[in-house]
Parts: C-alpha cells; structure tokens; sequence
C-alpha cells in the first residue's frame, strides 16, 4: 500500500501489461510486481508498506517521497 499517491500495476513476475490505478496491489508469494508511479504528492516521506503486520515488522515498509 502505497500512501498519498496512485500507482499503475505494469508487470507480474516480469511478464509487462497495462493495469489500473491503484493504491494497494496483492503480491503473490514468490513473485514480483513492477508498478509505474507518477511522483506528484511532494512530501519527505509517504509510508510504502504491507498491511499485515507480521510482514511489516519484518521488513515490508519502507518511505517513498521527494521534495520540490
């Protein structure tokens, strides 16, 4: 899940298609999603994580952000 900003699904597991706006995207097991985003919500740093809390504490979240 991807706060204060939108991202377009492009990929699975290398495979390339065009998907729909999204905020949040189920990952597979074992696989990997390749998303486009269009950075246009300036902030030091919106939260990029998983919501289920096992996997964020482990390591599923991260920040996203850019400055004008």
């Amino acid at each position: 899940h991807l706060h204060g900003h939108h991202f377009q699904v492009v990929g699975i597991d290398g495979e390339r298609f065009t998907g729909a706006l999204r905020d949040t995207v189920i990952v597979p097991p074992m696989q990997t999603v390749t998303v486009a985003v269009d950075a246009i919500n300036p902030a030091k740093a919106w939260a990029f994580h998983c919501h289920h809390l096992y996997h964020m504490a482990s390591g599923m979240m991260t920040t996203f952000g850019y400055e004008t």
